[in-house]
C-alpha cells in the first residue's frame, strides 16, 4: 500500500489508498478480536489461518494493479498508460478491483470458518459466535455480488458490504453479548501497539532505503534526520499518550477507541511514505505541493485522531487535564495544516524543520506534564525490573520500605481539576518558566509568520519566499517595535497586524504578572534534621530533631506543629490513617535566626508511647510544619518536613 501510494501522490491516490486500507485493516481487527476471545490451535485452525495469509498476500499483490488502473498517468503519458487508451481504463479497473475483492472474500471466508468452528465447539458463547459468523457470511455474499455488478453500481454494492461488516460488531445486540464475553483489554491494546510499531518501523526502512539508493551526503543526511525525528515523535505520541491512557467507562468509548485506530493507522502508514519523500527532497529547492500536502495532511490526521482518542481516554496520573490534551492536539493539527498552505513557497529544509519542530513540541509538552506521582507498587516493580539482579535484593530491607507521604497518589481525581498552565508555571523552576516563555514567543511568531505568508504581497518590503522575513515582521509587530522597512498594505494584513498586536499586549501582561507573582512569593530556607531520633533527656525517653534558618534572617514568632500519622484499626476492624498532635516541649521560637532543637517527651499520653522496633508499621510518618513571619519579605512563610521511620534502631 505504501509503495503504491508513493507512486500516486495525489488527492485521488490518497482516496484510493484510504479506501483499500479499510478492508485490510478490518481483516486484521476482526482476526485480532477472534484470537483475543478464543484459543484454538489444532490442524484445522492452522490450515484456515494459512489460507487467510495466502488471501492477504493476494490482496497485497493486487493493490498495485488497482492503483495503476485507477490512476494510470503515473505509469504512462496522458491518454495512454499501462492499460491502453482512456476508454479501456474502466474495464481494467474492474478487473484489478475484482481480483482484490476476490482475495478479500477468501480472507473473510477464513474468518467465517473460524467463528463457525467456535460456534460449534464453544457452547457457552454460541449466541455471540452465531451473530459473527452469520453477519460476516452475509457481508461475504454481498462482496461476491459486487463481482458481477457493472460500474458504477459496483461501488455501491461494495459500500453496502463494508457497512454490513462494520455493523456486525457495532450493533446493540453484539455489544450486549460482547459485554457478557468481554475481550482481554490489555491483550487488545498490546496488539494495536505492535501494529503501530510495525507501521512506524516501515518509516525507518523506507528512509534508509532511500538514503542507500541516493548515496549519503550532507543534504541527504539532514533531510533524512529530520524525517526520522518526525517518526520518533509519532512513536512518542502514541506510546506515551494513546497506549499510556485508560479508556473511559462510557458505553461507546471502547468501540470508539478501536475504530479511531483505523484513520490513525492509515495516517501513520501514509506518513511513512511522506517521510521517505522528505529524505529525497533537495533542501535548497521548493518542495512540490503534492509532497507538502502528503506530509502535512497525514501528520494532521494523526494529531486529529490522537485528539479524538484523548477525548475518550484518561491519562494515568497526568498533570494535564484531558480537555487541554485534546486542545493541544487539535491546535497542533491546525498548525501543521497551516504549514501545508505555505510549504510550497519555502525551501524544503525550512518547511520540514517547521513540521519537525511542531511534532517535537508534542514530545516536550508530554514531558512537561508527565506524571510526577506513581503507584508505589508499580514503581517498586519497575525499579526491580530495571536495576535489580538475581540474588541481590536483600529480603531484610523489605519490611522497612514504606511509601513517602509527601508523594501522594491521586486516584479518581476529576480531569478538569488537575493543574492548568498557570499553576504549572508557578510551581516550575525559573529555568522551566524561561523555556516556556521563549517557546511560546517563538511559536506565536511562527504562526503569525505563516499567516502573513498566505498573502505576502500585502506587506510592503516582505519577500514572498523568505520565511525569516515574515518571522522578523511578526516579531516587530508582536513586540510593537516597527522598524518601518516592512508595513502592512492590505486589508487582510492590517487586520492580522491588529490581532497580533492585541495578542502581544495580552502576552506581556500575563507574563509580567506571572513573573511578579513568582518573584514576590516568599521561599523559605528552613532546614530539618534528616531523621528524628529517640534519646534520653532528663531521664525520660525523648524524641529529638532540629530545625534551622539557613538564611539567618529575621523570622518573627516561628511556630512548629508536629503530627504523627498512624495506621489504626477501628472497633469494626477497619484500618484507618489517623493524625495525632504531638506536644512539644516548646512550640514557638522568637529567635529563629538560631538553630532550634525540638523535643517531645514520650510518656503515657504520647501518641508514640509503646511504639518500638517490633511495631514500627503503626507509625507511618511524622510531619513537622513550621510557620513564621519573614521580616525580609514582610510575609508569612511556611515549611513542611514529612519523615518516615527508618530502621529498627532508633525507630519512633
Amino acid at each position: 500500500m505504501g509503495d503504491a501510494l508513493s507512486h500516486h501522490v495525489s488527492w485521488k491516490g490518497g482516496i484510493i489508498f484510504a479506501a483499500l486500507f479499510v478492508p485490510i485493516w478490518q481483516t486484521w481487527t476482526a482476526f485480532t478480536f477472534y484470537s483475543n476471545r478464543f484459543v484454538i490451535d489444532d490442524f484445522a485452525h492452522r490450515a484456515i489461518v494459512f489460507g487467510q495469509m495466502f488471501a492477504i498476500g493476494g490482496m497485497a499483490v493486487t493493490v498495485g494493479d488497482v492503483f495503476a488502473a485507477a490512476d494510470p498517468p503515473a505509469y504512462g503519458h496522458a491518454g495512454g498508460g499501462a492499460y491502453g487508451a482512456p476508454e479501456h481504463l474502466v474495464p481494467a479497473l474492474d478487473v484489478a478491483l475484482g481480483r482484490f475483492v476476490a482475495c478479500y472474500i477468501g480472507a473473510r471466508l477464513a474468518l467465517v470458518a473460524m467463528y463457525w468452528r467456535a460456534w460449534k465447539h464453544v457452547k457457552i458463547a454460541q449466541e455471540l459466535t452465531h451473530r459473527f459468523w452469520g453477519g460476516y457470511l452475509a457481508a461475504v455474499i454481498v462482496w461476491a455480488i459486487s463481482l458481477f455488478v457493472p460500474a458504477p453500481w459496483t461501488y455501491f454494492v461494495i459500500g453496502l458490504a463494508v457497512a454490513i461488516e462494520f455493523s456486525v460488531p457495532l450493533n446493540r445486540k453484539a455489544r450486549e453479548l460482547g459485554s457478557r464475553f468481554p475481550p482481554d483489554v490489555l491483550h487488545a491494546a498490546e496488539r494495536y501497539g505492535l501494529l503501530t510499531i510495525i507501521v512506524l518501523g516501515e518509516s525507518f526502512v523506507k528512509v534508509l532505503t532511500a538514503v542507500s539508493d541516493m548515496g549519503l551526503s550532507v543534504d541527504t543526511a539532514v533531510m533524512a534526520s529530520l524525517g526520522l525525528v518526525i517518526t520518533c515523535s509519532l512513536w512518542w505520541i502514541y506510546f506515551d499518550d494513546v497506549a499510556g491512557s485508560r479508556i473511559k467507562r462510557t458505553p461507546i468509548a471502547a468501540v470508539a477507541w478501536i475504530y479511531c485506530h483505523l484513520p490513525l493507522t492509515i495516517a501513520v502508514t501514509a506518513s511513512g511514505v511522506s517521510i521517505k519523500k522528505i529524505a529525497m527532497l533537495d533542501p535548497s529547492r521548493h518542495p512540490d505541493s503534492k509532497y507538502v500536502w502528503l506530509v502535512c495532511g497525514t501528520l494532521a490526521l494523526v494529531l486529529l485522531t490522537v485528539g479524538a482518542i484523548d477525548s475518550i481516554t484518561e491519562r494515568r496520573q497526568a498533570e494535564l487535564s484531558d480537555k487541554t490534551r485534546v486542545r493541544i492536539r487539535l491546535s497542533s493539527a491546525a498548525l501543521v495544516l497551516l504549514f501545508g498552505l505555505i510549504g510550497a513557497s519555502l525551501n524544503a529544509v525550512v518547511f520540514v524543520s517547521l513540521v519537525a519542530a511542531a511534532m517535537v513540541a508534542q514530545v516536550f509538552l508530554d514531558l512537561s506534564f508527565s506524571p510526577h506521582f506513581h503507584d508505589h507498587e508499580e514503581a517498586e516493580h519497575e525499579d526491580h525490573a530495571m536495576f535489580a539482579r538475581v540474588g541481590e535484593i536483600q529480603e531484610e530491607e523489605k519490611p522497612n520500605k514504606r511509601p513517602d507521604v509527601a508523594d501522594a497518589v491521586r486516584k479518581g481525581a476529576p480531569s478538569e481539576l488537575r493543574r492548568d498552565l498557570y499553576f504549572h508555571l508557578m510551581e516550575a523552576s525559573w529555568t522551566q518558566l524561561l523555556f516556556w516563555v521563549v517557546g511560546l514567543f517563538v511559536l506565536t511568531n511562527i504562526v503569525f509568520a505563516a499567516l502573513y505568508m498566505l498573502e505576502p504581497t500585502g506587506v510592503t518590503g516582505l519577500s514572498a519566499e523568505l520565511f525569516l522575513e515574515a518571522f522578523s515582521f511578526s516579531v516587530q509587530t508582536l513586540a510593537t517595535i516597527g522598524f518601518g522597512a516592512m508595513y502592512p498594505d492590505s486589508g487582510y494584513d492590517h487586520g492580522l497586524v491588529a490581532f497580533e498586536a492585541l495578542i502581544g499586549l495580552l502576552g506581556v501582561a500575563m507574563v509580567t504578572g506571572l513573573v511578579f507573582a513568582k518573584a514576590a512569593r516568599p521561599t523559605p530556607s528552613v532546614l530539618f534534621s534528616r531523621n528524628p531520633v529517640i534519646t534520653t533527656r532528663d531521664g525520660k525517653p525523648t524524641l529529638v530533631f532540629r530545625a534551622g534558618n539557613a538564611r539567618g534572617n529575621d523570622v518573627v514568632d516561628a511556630k512548629l506543629q508536629l503530627t504523627a500519622l498512624k495506621a489504626e484499626e477501628t472497633a469494626e476492624g477497619h484500618t484507618m490513617r489517623r493524625l495525632h498532635d504531638i506536644k512539644l516541649v516548646r512550640e514557638n521560637q522568637p529567635l529563629f535566626s538560631l538553630s532550634w532543637t525540638l523535643m517531645h517527651v514520650i510518656d503515657e499520653e504520647s501518641p508514640l508511647y509503646g511504639i518500638g522496633p517490633d511495631n514500627t508499621d503503626e507509625l507511618l510518618a511524622l510531619v513537622a510544619i513550621l510557620v513564621g513571619h519573614d521580616g525580609t519579605y514582610g510575609q508569612t512563610i511556611h515549611a513542611r518536613k514529612p519523615s518516615a521511620p527508618r530502621g529498627s534502631a532508633g525507630a519512633a
